[in-house]
């Protein structure tokens, strides 16, 4: 038996959960804990060049375990996205977090998470995507409220109840998927029931929205953002939304649509994409706090992701491209500003606006990572946020006024963006101090500008 074909998912499969176990029993002490912080870095890095080296090897194209899975090229780049995003929000962890009790479970949730996500980016099957749904989704509950104190515990509270009700509604979304389809596989070719599936897919959509925190699903977002622990929202509010983009995405590529129901697909993405973003802008705008501000900004960048879910079956290699680029941008983004807003808030004591003065007299390498990170989600050439929203917005060039819709709208985000940025510039007092927030910082804003320069070579990849 050839085993080469499996190693892209078992290699990985295999540090990450036996790392993740081996973190609770190593953490005894404070070099214990720094051993099992190595040990995750480690893994997470190790399965990112596994999986790297095997996409660079083509070793895609292919199902393995019995067609559970299927090994393709955004399931790789969404794979490697999702350790990034991880890698970043850890680089701020590390120190934030050495004071609690929790710390090598949030280790061990964290890579946890990444198996979960893994596993649905490369998923063929309905039940891979509700295992790995259950293993990512229980471990953001928990990771929310690992901090223990009462702001966190309210706010993990409130998302795990509304995450109860959505995934009752996967399950009902499954159910008539599999009925419609006739099969647990994702690649279904003819359909008994063509309304069910639409109904089905609906009920996936508002399960997997949830997750995204698109409007009207969005409820949970602002509380959990703003007042759980900084350092566990870098996470959840990035790698945290791959666990709903990734099995949506999954959904929606893998099957031979009806001309049915790439309408309704049209219909129900476009209708939430302009929501999400029209409503995302407007809040933000009237918004004084810069974790509120980015809670509610981040519901508008949803709905610029989902203008490439609703062309993905008109367009999809482009779709795709945009996709990924955008999630990329994304994440790193997003993991790097709120380690700097919990950066910031051990500084000065607040996240809002007024805390920013001085911020680029005092600590220029700082305040210009973080404006880069701005900038990003803005979508300001060379940084890799441009060529997300670029590429979105060629993959639905057959919907020329959602495009005009979605410019306007990024425009318009510049009216909360730039202000963040230009409080920085203003006077104050703010010292440099070093710290694993302020270098998870950096980094991102780092890779921002270097993917982004490569970014092209995304069409490349998706043909």
């Amino acid at each position: 038996m050839n085993l080469a074909p499996y190693l892209p998912v078992v290699i990985p499969s295999i540090l990450i959960l036996f790392s993740s176990i081996a973190v609770l029993f190593m953490d005894k002490d404070d070099r214990g804990y720094q051993g099992a912080l190595g040990l995750t870095a480690g893994t997470l890095l190790a399965s990112l060049v596994v999986l790297g080296v095997s996409l660079i090897l083509r070793m895609y194209g292919y199902s393995i375990f019995t067609g559970s899975l299927y090994l393709d090229v955004p399931g790789y780049l969404l794979s490697m996205v999702t350790l990034v995003g991880t890698l970043i929000a850890l680089a701020g962890l590390g120190g934030h977090m050495r004071d609690w009790k929790t710390r090598s479970s949030m280790l061990s949730l964290m890579m946890l998470t990444d198996l979960g996500v893994i596993y649905m980016s490369f998923a063929y099957d309905v039940l891979i995507i509700l295992t790995g749904w259950a293993i990512s989704s229980a471990a953001t509950y928990a990771i929310t409220m690992l901090r223990k104190d009462r702001k966190s515990v309210d706010a993990g509270m409130k998302y795990l109840i509304l995450g109860l009700v959505s995934s009752s509604f996967m399950i009902l979304g499954f159910a008539a998927y599999v009925v419609a389809t006739g099969t647990l596989s994702l690649a279904y070719s003819s359909l008994s029931y063509p309304d069910l599936l639409i109904l089905g897919i609906a009920l996936l959509s508002m399960s997997f929205l949830f997750k995204i925190g698109a409007f009207p699903f969005q409820g949970w977002l602002p509380d959990v953002y703003t007042m759980a622990d900084r350092g566990s929202i870098s996470f959840v509010s990035s790698v945290g939304k791959l666990v709903g983009i990734v099995p949506l995405l999954r959904i929606l590529t893998l099957g031979d649509p009806s001309y049915e129901e790439e309408i309704a697909v049209i219909a129900l993405f476009v209708t939430i994409s302009i929501l999400s973003m029209v409503v995302g802008n407007i809040v933000a705008f009237s918004r004084n706090d810069v974790a509120s501000i980015l809670s509610f900004s981040s519901i508008a960048q949803v709905g610029f992701i989902l203008i490439g879910f609703a062309v993905i079956q008109v367009n999809t290699a482009l779709a795709e491209a945009g996709i990924f680029t955008q999630i990329l941008a994304y994440v790193i983004a997003q993991a790097g500003l709120f380690n700097f807003l919990g950066h910031l808030e051990k500084l000065t004591g607040t996240t809002n606006l007024e805390g920013l003065r001085g911020l680029a007299k005092g600590d220029r390498a700082l305040a210009a990572s973080s404006t880069i990170l701005l900038l990003s989600l803005l979508g300001i050439p060379p940084i890799l946020g441009f060529w997300g929203k670029l590429f979105l917005f060629e993959s639905a060039y057959s919907l020329p006024w959602l495009v005009v819709i979605a410019v306007i709208n990024s425009a318009a985000s510049a009216g909360y963006y730039i202000p963040v940025i230009r409080e920085m510039f203003r006077e104050g007092s703010v010292k440099v101090v070093r710290s694993g927030e302020r270098n998870s910082v950096i980094i991102a804003a780092v890779l921002s500008i270097v993917v982004g320069i490569l970014a092209p070579l995304v069409l490349v990849v998706f043909g």
